[in-house]
């Protein structure tokens, strides 16, 4: 005897028949993905509060770092910026900024060029990834004072001394960074590029770049920010100029308010890089893109 098969279908006050919301599958009944990330989607401005509301947290917490701590260890931040306009009033200040950032940036362009093209070709061709693979763990793993002192003993203490040394620590971590993003292209595309009968040229421009550009951009963040960590090291280390020299000098006086000056007149210089270099970089380049909270 053939048993009556539960039936989920209902039938309205006018007759129309229908199915019953708890007897839809579990994927209907779920909100979709663009429902909920119009939830998610936040009010315009609210961007710039959070970051205000970040940057408040930040010197919050170092007006109750200096309140708790003696002013000779760590003075709060309204001496600290009064003593930055102190130097930048004097003049003094300048020309120590001026030769750190000119070897920031010699440094930078260095590790970028060799750890864009090495990371390509590693990505590209096996022979060259297993032929430098090994390099690259040698010179993730040795020690970045180890580096520079060979340095300075080879090339010199000078500025070509300290230029390499600063590139040389940087290049492995920019070129496996790059490394990993050539790995990471579809090669799906290419393959359609060349059904196609597109060019080497028309390939490389419209199909490899495209999806190689934000590990560059990351990559060169990433790499700007070590860059001028291992510049200043190195000048505190061997250099008789420079913010990196200064913060050792006043460092020995133990004049904190110095010390922390001329680090936050620099930081200054590097945020105004970041944020307004490679922010209008990433906003020509990725301008098309929504982010998932605007979508």
């Amino acid at each position: 005897m053939n048993q009556p098969q539960a039936t989920s279908e209902t039938i309205d006050v006018n007759g129309a028949r229908g199915v019953s919301p708890a007897a839809q599958s579990p994927e209907s009944a779920r909100p979709t993905t663009s429902n909920r990330l119009k939830k998610k989607k936040r009010r315009p401005g609210e961007d710039h509060l959070i970051r205000a509301a970040s940057i408040a947290t930040a010197v919050l917490l170092w007006v109750l770092g200096s309140v708790i701590l003696p002013t000779s260890v760590l003075p709060g931040p309204v001496v600290v910026i009064e003593q930055l306009g102190k130097n930048i009033a004097s003049g003094e200040i300048w020309p120590h900024l001026g030769v750190t950032l000119g070897r920031v940036v010699f440094a930078f362009v260095v590790a970028l060029v060799v750890a864009s093209v090495l990371g390509v070709l590693m990505g590209m061709y096996s022979r060259v990834e297993k032929f430098f693979d090994s390099w690259l763990v040698i010179g993730m793993t040795i020690p970045a004072l180890v580096t520079i002192i060979v340095v300075f003993m080879t090339v010199g203490m000078n500025e070509t001394g300290t230029v390499v040394a600063a590139a040389l620590v940087t290049i492995p971590m920019l070129t496996v960074n790059v490394w990993e993003g050539v790995k990471g292209i579809d090669t799906r595309l290419i393959d359609m590029a060349k059904a196609f009968r597109n060019s080497r040229l028309t390939i490389v421009r419209s199909v490899v770049l495209p999806q190689l550009a934000p590990t560059l951009l990351a990559s060169a963040r990433f790499g700007l920010g070590l860059v001028w960590k291992m510049i200043l090291f190195i000048e505190l280390l061997g250099r008789s100029n420079g913010v990196g020299y200064q913060v050792q000098h006043y460092y020995m006086l133990f004049n904190m308010t110095q010390v922390l000056a001329y680090a936050l007149g620099f930081l200054v210089i590097m945020l105004v890089i970041e944020m307004g270099i490679f922010g209008f970089i990433e906003h020509k380049l990725f301008h098309w893109r929504k982010t998932l909270s605007n979508s």
